[in-house]
């Protein structure tokens, strides 16, 4: 099954209410990330203070977005592949 982009979007929002929840300040250990002026980005569809949505391609970069792309893909594809197994 493919993964879309809105997927991808998905996940993204769904790794920002993470850490927006997390009271500990480790939620982004595991979460598929990237440095931009010292912030910890985990939804690139919104600024590094995430007070506004961004053109993540404009505001961060071709080559940054296109690999958080691809790894969000890929551990879309890994959870699911976990599901699976558990499901068997």
């Amino acid at each position: 099954m493919e993964i879309t982009i809105e997927q991808v979007k998905e996940f993204a929002w769904q790794q920002l209410d993470a850490m927006w929840h997390d009271n500990s300040g480790t939620a982004t250990i595991s979460m598929v990330r990237f440095d931009y002026k010292g912030y910890c980005i985990v939804n690139p569809w919104m600024d590094e203070k995430t007070e506004k949505a961004v053109d993540p391609y404009r505001y961060y970069g071709k080559q940054r977005t296109e690999r958080f792309v691809k790894e969000v893909i890929r551990t879309i594809q890994h959870n699911r592949e976990i599901a699976k197994q558990h499901r068997r």
